[in-house]
């Protein structure tokens, strides 16, 4: 089922495929004037394809907007020219996300985003490919040879948000979280006497005191929540970053529980979800002090809980609130926030092209040769220049893979495929040519290819 996409639609996840901008291609041009008879290589490189940023901003509450344009584009870069002209960088796509984002991908955390401005490359685009310039050696001064730009990072990227708030409010439906909400902050959340008054957390700035934090109501908590039941686990995120629970209690219960049932109930519901929950210090106020049960209620309360704090308050009339936030602005700065998201170290997120390569063989009998930096340089390579056919073939012959063919099994003519690109393997001896800087690199390292 679709949401209906309405300014006040409250989203804390959002699946989003994004594409960085591809490098443009390097040129291979030579200049050409008159009196100038060896002008020499004048290609200029490609620009680098944009990247997609995302950046955190408080003025945003929800991920409605991303959730609804979920295919993401960085522009690519521009082509070099003549001259040595550089092709212009492509544009970055930057989005804005509200603070307390965290960016997944394939269940790894890379980001979390919770101070205002901080910002998070999630897509890097593709580098510019080099033009013929950058191909000169003293052994080979006219290169007919230019890359073609690098493709930029494409993948799928899960968004969640998780509020941020320094006191949550919880307990079930009808408790008064809202009320005391909008008693105490400016927040003007629905308020209602039916469960499930409130779809979406509501954040308010408390000032109590020359003190300020920020409270969250926390809808849809009941028995099963942990599993999904009722709102379930939806919301139940966005109390993980907070610092202090204060749990509502209704002293007419919940449907047919008991207050005191009530309580293990949803602090049960709390530890099942995260096991960082069990360890929050929590406050319990009995609500609605005006009903003539409460006071009982509030003294066995304080009998069964003997190590906590257990207030008497009445969100509707004002009384004993604030009690409760004199206690809450006291607590408050010796609490610290729980680091729930730890961004993965950059060589996992991203790992380092692998050095080697895989022969193998499949049922057409056709060679499919594997590795990271070979499928760099295929895309990389600008296969319309015979030269740069040449420069394909020795670097395969340099980094050994046509040694790996031949004790493969391989013959002349048998196809070898590398990433999307076939061609016939022949063992006959290269062009005959010096060998340039890039040829000693090669020799010399045996794994630099790609950069070649």
């Amino acid at each position: 089922m679709s949401l209906p996409r309405t300014s006040n639609t409250f989203i804390d996840t959002a699946k989003v495929y994004l594409k960085a901008g591809k490098g443009g291609n390097g040129a291979s041009s030579f200049r050409r004037e008159k009196f100038i008879p060896y002008g020499g290589p004048d290609g200029g490189h490609g620009g680098k394809g944009g990247s997609i940023w995302f950046v955190a901003s408080a003025n945003i509450t929800t991920l409605r907007e991303i959730a609804f344009h979920p295919h993401i584009t960085a522009s690519d870069g521009v082509n070099g020219g003549g001259n040595k002209c550089d092709g212009h960088y492509g544009e970055d796509k930057t989005l804005y996300v509200p603070l307390g984002t965290v960016i997944k991908r394939a269940g790894t955390v890379l980001a979390d985003l919770k101070e205002e401005g901080q910002r998070f490359c999630v897509a890097k685009g593709g580098r510019g490919g080099r033009g013929n310039t950058a191909f000169k050696t003293r052994f080979n001064t006219a290169p007919k040879i230019s890359e073609n730009g690098e493709p930029g990072e494409e993948f799928e990227a899960f968004l969640e948000l998780s509020v941020l708030a320094d006191v949550g409010l919880v307990g079930f439906p009808n408790a008064g979280k809202s009320t005391l909400l909008s008693v105490i902050s400016a927040a003007r959340p629905k308020i209602a006497n039916y469960p499930f008054t409130t779809l979406s957390p509501f954040i308010g700035i408390v000032t109590h005191k020359g003190k300020s934090f920020a409270a969250a109501d926390i809808p849809g908590l009941i028995e099963g929540a942990h599993e999904g039941k009722g709102l379930g686990d939806t919301f139940l995120k966005h109390i993980l970053r907070t610092k202090l629970l204060i749990h509502l209690v209704d002293p007419e219960g919940f449907g047919d529980m008991k207050p005191e049932k009530a309580v293990r109930v949803i602090e049960k519901e709390l530890k099942e979800y995260h096991p960082v929950l069990a360890k929050k210090t929590v406050i319990l106020a009995v609500n609605k002090s005006d009903l003539a049960c409460a006071e009982k209620v509030h003294a066995a309360l304080q009998k069964k809980y003997k190590s906590r704090e257990v207030f008497l308050i009445s969100a509707a009339t004002n009384k004993g609130v604030s009690r409760l936030l004199d206690r809450v602005i006291k607590l408050l700065p010796t609490l610290k926030t729980d680091e729930l998201y730890q961004a993965a170290d950059a060589n996992v997120i991203a790992p380092k092209l692998s050095e080697g390569f895989k022969v193998s063989q499949d049922s057409a009998g056709t060679y499919v040769v594997k590795g990271s930096k070979l499928d760099k340089l295929i895309v990389m390579t600008n296969f319309a220049q015979p030269d740069s056919w040449d420069r394909f073939r020795r670097v395969l012959r340099t980094i050994g893979v046509d040694k790996a063919l031949k004790k493969a099994g391989a013959v002349e003519g048998s196809m070898v495929r590398i990433l999307n690109k076939e061609f016939e393997w022949s063992d006959a001896p290269l062009p005959s040519a010096k060998p340039g800087k890039f040829a000693y690199k090669y020799k010399k390292k045996g794994i630099d290819y790609s950069d070649q």
